[in-house]
């Protein structure tokens, strides 16, 4: 089966972004002590904030929180970009694309949670070999982080191409869950929301993103996700952002100890079964330890100098190197 995003579908998306951006209401001043954030409707960062405000952390550093829906990670962007949101969640990589092309934006780390490779047990693959003439659906574009790093590994482990000795194809997330549930698909890449509910349900995690980071010479995870804000925003408001990064690092604590707080969010995570609520909340707490959300720069620049020769400039942009003020700091969450 091969199956591929229609031409176009990008453009239409970015349409439709800029016209929510356009419909947002701007501010003629800012309310103080209220960050907007984009937020995907549907997307993990809404835990996060729920039970930030649940706890009254938010109250506690002097804050509010103005959650601003968003219905596709383009409209987030496009958002901060236009002054309609504060802040978003997004890669560092697109923080540091944007930073080349003179937009100044500023990342803290928010997660290190990645996805994997998963397969169905009946489908014989017992190792990256055996995906050689297999098809893989990737989630994402032939750019994403985590297909660029698994090529990266392949090359490196098993003397694999797979763009040339696999059958690469590319799929949104939640098809590509229901193509490898329905035997239409023996491998599937794909992001770790989508990926604790296939192992929930049954399927072989082949290999964890962060096995594979470490495979190619990470000592540990790299954080990807985090908060993203513009330098003038954070330079304005430089005591609002440390509340709020606080009022974070309290959040992930309860988030990591507390079972009873991930009860109280199983209407808003949508799991469809038990095993999906645990899988969720057990991947989640996975990506929100405190020693692995630390930025290692040396190590970063490496991960980006890796990417920047898998992906190119589609990938990266004008800038083949890493701008190391991309991070607000490196080696702690609060400024």
């Amino acid at each position: 089966m091969r199956f591929s995003c229609k031409r176009g579908i990008s453009s239409l998306i970015a349409v439709v972004a800029l016209l929510v951006v356009v419909c947002l209401p701007t501010r003629a001043a800012d309310k103080a002590g209220t960050i907007r954030i984009g937020v995907l409707q549907f997307g993990t960062v809404a835990w996060t904030l729920d039970t930030l405000k649940h706890q009254g952390f938010d109250k506690a550093g002097g804050f509010e929180i103005e959650v601003v829906p968003m219905a596709a990670p383009n409209a987030a962007q496009i958002a901060l970009q236009g002054g309609a949101v504060d802040m978003i969640t997004t890669d560092w990589l697109w923080v540091n694309r944007n930073r080349a092309d003179g937009r100044k934006v500023q990342f803290v780390a928010n997660s290190t949670a990645l996805g994997g490779l998963y397969v169905r047990g009946d489908s014989g693959i017992k190792t990256l070999s055996d995906l050689k003439g297999r098809e893989i659906g990737i989630a994402g574009t032939p750019v994403d982080k985590s297909w660029l790093f698994l090529q990266a590994y392949a090359k490196k482990t098993a003397g694999l191409d797979l763009k040339k000795d696999a059958k690469p194809s590319f799929a949104a997330p939640p098809a590509l869950n229901e193509f490898i549930l329905r035997d239409k698909l023996p491998a599937v890449l794909n992001f770790w929301p989508y990926g604790a509910r296939l192992k929930a349900a049954g399927m072989t995690e082949l290999l964890d993103m962060k096995a594979v980071l470490k495979g190619l010479g990470l000592e540990k995870p790299a954080p990807m996700v985090g908060w993203v804000f513009t330098e003038s925003w954070s330079q304005a408001h430089p005591e609002l952002l440390k509340r709020f990064l606080v009022a974070v690092d309290k959040t992930n604590a309860v988030l990591r100890d507390s079972d009873p707080a991930w009860v109280r969010l199983k209407p808003l995570m949508k799991a469809a079964t038990d095993a999906d609520f645990a899988a969720l909340r057990d991947a989640h707490r996975d990506g929100i330890r405190p020693d692995e959300l630390r930025v290692d720069l040396p190590a970063i620049q490496r991960l980006y100098a890796l990417l920047a020769e898998e992906g190119g400039e589609e990938l990266v942009g004008k800038s083949p190197t890493l701008d190391p003020a991309t991070f607000l700091q490196a080696g702690g969450s609060t400024p």
